[in-house]
């Protein structure tokens, strides 16, 4: 797989990613980042996730469930972020989001349980469609379906 710096500038024109690194998108209370940047951080959490996917529950380099959402809450901010954009420039990025979260989609399976939301007690049915999905597979699927009730087949047994 190629990484961030070499394929953002095949999806998306150098002017276009000025313009998009110049957007601030608030990150936190106290952070802000470029609207590039925030595209990067959830491209970068979707590749550790495919990393974890085969690894062990004991091998302590996996991220869990708390990693997780903190990668949907990610994609909330570029949710926000390009929702706010000139339709133009929206419609200029949107095709490199959707080929991001395709990656998404095709490790994760709909979330029928609602689980993720339960992970940081805010059950929000209002919420991106991101917050339905879960790993098909993997730690962060087995620490959902223990700890946070995800009623799916146990990791490895889908």
């Amino acid at each position: 797989m190629t990484g961030f710096d070499e394929w953002l500038p095949r999806r998306v024109a150098a002017a276009d990613a000025l313009l998009l690194d110049d957007i601030v998108v608030p990150v936190s209370p106290e952070t802000s980042r470029g609207l590039v940047d925030v595209l990067r951080s959830w491209w970068e959490h979707l590749a550790k996730f495919e990393a974890d996917l085969l690894l062990p529950p004991d091998d302590h380099s996996i991220w869990g469930a708390h990693d997780y959402v903190a990668g949907l809450i990610i994609r909330d901010r570029l949710a926000g972020a390009i929702s706010r954009l000139d339709p133009t420039l929206a419609g200029r990025i949107d095709s490199a989001v959707s080929e991001v979260d395709r990656r998404f989609t095709d490790f994760t399976e709909h979330d029928d349980d609602g689980c993720t939301g339960r992970v940081d007690g805010r059950v929000d049915p209002g919420r991106g469609w991101w917050w339905r999905r879960v790993p098909i597979r993997g730690p962060i699927r087995e620490e959902l379906r223990l700890h946070y009730g995800h009623q799916g087949a146990p990791a490895g047994q889908e």
